[in-house]
């Protein structure tokens, strides 16, 4: 794939004149159906009227990413305490801010549950333990992609009645077990790599 620069010279087709020459040059660009602004974007500009005529395919994911944001959805649970105390433990373990981490290791156990019934059985099983039923006085929200939602919501046939918040706290008690508790090499490694990430 050739990467373009801003300042790069080229071709498009202008609608009723025709191709023009057009310059590629960074724009904020507002996406047509979901009315998101997207920043530092690359885009092939007319080099006489400066009319946007085409997108190089490396703004592709850029837009792709603004879109698959808008969709997702913000999640509230409420949990116990501990289970925060739990969150801030495990992001210290990896060095990283528990702000970025903890809603990256709760997708990171929930999206292994929606793809492995035993991951998800045990969630529901960890949610039913002493740390996760203690008194729920802290609000966790976060993001989290429609898919991932969906089967939140439906989870409830596969586990005898889990509901997203039972999952939710599930998934922080497997954390504690995995990482604090060193079950897990395998997911602890994993966890790494997520934490090197944020």
């Amino acid at each position: 794939m050739k990467i373009l620069r801003e300042g790069d010279r080229g071709y498009a087709l202008a609608p009723e004149r025709g191709r023009v020459e057009i310059v590629y040059e960074y724009r904020t660009v507002e996406l047509e159906k979901s009315k998101t602004t997207v920043r530092n974007v690359l885009v092939g500009v007319d080099a006489e009227t400066g009319e946007v005529l085409t997108v190089p395919a490396q703004s592709t994911p850029k837009l792709k990413a603004a879109r698959e944001a808008k969709k997702e959805e913000v999640m509230s649970v409420r949990m116990p305490r501990e289970l925060d105390d739990v969150l801030h433990l495990v992001a210290d373990r990896y060095r990283v801010a528990p702000r970025q981490f903890a809603p990256a290791v709760i997708r990171y156990y929930l999206t292994l549950a929606r793809v492995d019934a035993g991951m998800a059985r045990r969630l529901n099983m960890l949610s039913k333990s002493r740390l996760a039923t203690g008194r729920c006085q802290k609000d966790l929200r976060l993001r989290i992609q429609p898919e991932l939602l969906v089967w939140l919501r439906d989870v409830a046939v596969a586990t005898e009645g889990a509901t997203k918040s039972d999952m939710v706290r599930g998934a922080i008690v497997a954390a504690k077990e995995d990482v604090l508790d060193g079950r897990a090499r395998r997911r602890q490694r994993q966890l790494e790599a997520i934490a090197q990430a944020v």
